[in-house]
């Protein structure tokens, strides 16, 4: 079975691989073409593999530390597990051993057959989610859209145009992702079951190590546990230890998509941890990491450097990254800097420039200055109030649902 996992997970490269082989016979003059396979493949691939991955190897480690030579999975409690729609597609990346004994727990006799302050905080979370969404997330992609649409066919934008696109587009993936991950778990808790919390206010991070900690924090579990601590972790000296981080980094860059932008991006988020990890190797119980001011440095500085990635994983193509990078630092603007403040093209094909700048400017405050949904959850009281809050969130969603187009979840793609 890991064979056949490891082999589903490598057609996700296939066409990647054979249009980088066919360029380079194009480099060389040579007259020979890989046709293009275009595999399909079933959605969210990477989820679902990585979650038998560690379904398989619990299993071995379980039936290696009870000295069993073999040991009998249900072949129903296995199919529960692997098809839990609700973080089937997108995560959180769930273990077999926190999931099926919640799972028996419900047919405990005793049990409620629902369990009526989980049904409440479940819509409470769920409709935070929705709104965050259909509502947050969307608005903000077609904005990004626009403006990454233009430097992909090689365009150019002034500066201000150019840093609302890369910050519209971190923030459509921060509530698209926080979204999702809010709306799973509130259909888990319909149905009594907690799943695990994989996203708390990544954006707040003060260096890329708890950025990581904060963001996708099941996928973090999993290259942690079956990667990371197998390679040695920090067990086996600071030369091992940066090549470990090197690795985890890396992969988790790749693993997002088959594209030199992820590639770029897997590579800029390694660097990332290893100069972190340098640093803290010499900076560690220093007096002046508490200090006020120190703070807001390291969390512009890793803000920023954030938001500068995410322009490699969003451009689909490099081309169009290169320009929008050029454009942000006035590299490629010919008028800079007498011009920057005219925010023309971008923000008048998008619905306005104040409209934009000050939906950014909430959406900054909102992810810095207001608890996240998890810890909204942590204190929930069935009251009027929240009641009062999810019907308006819930209505507020629905309408803009039914009245814009779709857009998928960011993370179906992976």
């Amino acid at each position: 079975m890991i064979f056949n996992l490891a082999l589903l997970s490598f057609f996700k490269y296939t066409d990647f691989l054979l249009e980088n082989f066919n360029l380079f016979f194009q480099i060389v003059n040579l007259d020979f073409q890989i046709p293009l396979p275009h595999i399909l493949l079933p959605l969210a691939i990477s989820f679902f593999t990585f979650q038998q991955i560690a379904f398989l190897v619990d299993c071995y480690k379980k039936s290696k530390l009870e000295n069993l030579e073999k040991q009998r999975i249900d072949f129903i409690d296995y199919c529960l597990f692997i098809s839990f729609f609700p973080q089937l597609i997108a995560g959180p990346i769930v273990h077999h051993r926190e999931m099926m004994p919640q799972f028996h727990s419900l047919l405990n006799e005793n049990r409620e057959l629902v369990h009526w302050e989980f049904m409440a905080k479940g819509l409470f979370i769920f409709s935070i989610g929705l709104f965050k969404k259909v509502f947050i997330a969307d608005s903000f992609a077609v904005w990004a859209n626009a403006g990454f649409k233009i430097v992909e066919n090689g365009g150019l934008l002034n500066i201000a145009e150019a840093w609302v696109a890369s910050l519209c587009y971190t923030f459509e993936l921060y509530f698209d992702f926080s979204g999702y991950c809010d709306m799973a778990i509130g259909l888990g808790l319909f149905f009594g079951i907690l799943l695990p919390v994989n996203f708390n206010s990544p954006y707040k991070s003060l260096n890329i190590a708890e950025f990581w900690r904060r963001w996708h924090m099941t996928l973090g579990r999993f290259l942690k546990e079956y990667l990371y601590i197998p390679l040695g972790g920090n067990r086996l000296g600071k030369l091992i230890n940066l090549r470990n981080l090197f690795i985890v980094a890396f992969l988790s860059g790749i693993w997002h998509g088959a594209g030199w932008g992820f590639v770029i991006w897997g590579l800029l988020h390694a660097f990332a941890m290893i100069i972190h990890r340098i640093y803290s190797f010499y900076t560690e119980g220093k007096e002046f990491l508490e200090y006020k001011s120190y703070k807001i440095f390291a969390w512009f500085l890793t803000f920023n450097f954030i938001n500068i990635a995410w322009v490699f994983f969003r451009s689909e193509n490099l081309e169009g990254a290169i320009n929008l990078l050029k454009s942000m630092f006035g590299i490629a603007y010919e008028e800079f800097p007498f011009n920057w403040y005219k925010i023309n093209t971008l923000l008048l094909a998008i619905g306005g420039k104040d409209r934009t700048i000050a939906l950014v400017v909430l959406a900054l405050i909102f992810c810095l200055g207001f608890k996240n949904s998890i810890d909204l959850t942590k204190n929930f009281k069935v009251d009027y109030k929240n009641l009062l809050l999810t019907m308006i969130l819930f209505y507020v969603a629905v309408l803009t649902l039914v009245s814009t187009p779709y857009t998928e979840f960011i993370y179906f793609n992976f």
